[in-house]
């Protein structure tokens, strides 16, 4: 049978944290199932129709992406998602390759970045090494957040750390709770703040919402008196990141 694949990611305005992440888990994939035609799908409209305006290009949503694989003859489908959680950007896609589900003869998707318990052991264990406990220094995750249920994953991500010791990492997000405003009164008792993204891209968000100059997390810290450092790393750029969306590959399940 003909076999085909997509890797479905929010998406990025940003091209410089683009070739650093998203287009790296591609060529992973590309290579890891190479077999396969290669489709890129992208689930946010709004970033979308930023490049169309700016650059007159062309990615495909999710049913975009369904229909050219059907096009192009394919027959056994693997969907990837690059999500981080299985929120609302993942469910487009699962409703979507649900709705797609018998004009192929076979159809996979695999699952979130965080979906079960050892999702969370790879994340945190990485992290708890690349992060080192300081005294008078916490880590603050930015996460994107939605007012979907799955939002919960962030708290107990950051309960998880808890119990692994590190309670100097924190998690607040953009469009979703915690806020950074529910994670202040923690971070009082620290002299220094490091941020970072828990975001697979380091684009608008993180450039903007998280180490801006303005009502960004940095300056909202800076103002508390706070010695604030950063990086524009996205999660992307991490070797164990797109290891565990590979994994997530592998394991993905027929959609019945």
């Amino acid at each position: 049978m003909k076999k085909g694949v997509i890797v479905a990611s929010f998406g990025t305005t940003h091209e410089d944290t683009r070739k650093k992440t998203i287009d790296v888990i591609e060529n992973d994939i590309r290579e890891a199932f190479n077999d396969s035609i290669f489709i890129r799908a992208w689930t946010s409209d709004i970033i979308r129709s930023k490049l169309k305006r700016r650059e007159n290009l062309h990615i495909n949503n999710i049913k975009e992406a369904l229909d050219e694989a059907l096009k192009e003859g394919v027959e056994e489908l693997l969907v990837i998602s690059t999500h981080i959680i299985n929120g609302v950007e993942h469910n487009k896609v699962k409703d979507a390759v649900l709705s797609y589900k018998d004009r192929f003869k076979k159809i996979k998707i695999g699952a979130a970045l965080l979906e079960n318990e050892d999702d969370f052991k790879c994340i945190i264990k990485e992290l708890d090494e690349i992060y080192n406990k300081e005294v008078g220094r916490a880590y603050l995750l930015m996460g994107h957040g939605s007012d979907h249920e799955a939002n919960e994953i962030y708290e107990q991500l950051r309960n998880r750390f808890v119990d692994k010791g590190r309670d100097d990492i924190y998690i607040a997000c953009v469009e979703g709770y915690p806020y950074i405003e529910d994670i202040l009164p923690q971070l009082s008792e620290y002299k220094s703040v490091h941020l970072s993204p828990l975001m697979i891209v380091a684009g608008d968000h993180a450039k903007n919402d998280m180490a801006g100059d303005d009502e960004s997390f940095k300056t909202i810290l800076e103002e508390r008196g706070k010695n604030v450092s950063f990086e524009l790393k996205g999660l992307g750029e991490y070797d164990f990141v797109r290891s565990l969306i590979l994994k997530h590959a592998n394991e993905a399940v027929y959609v019945s």
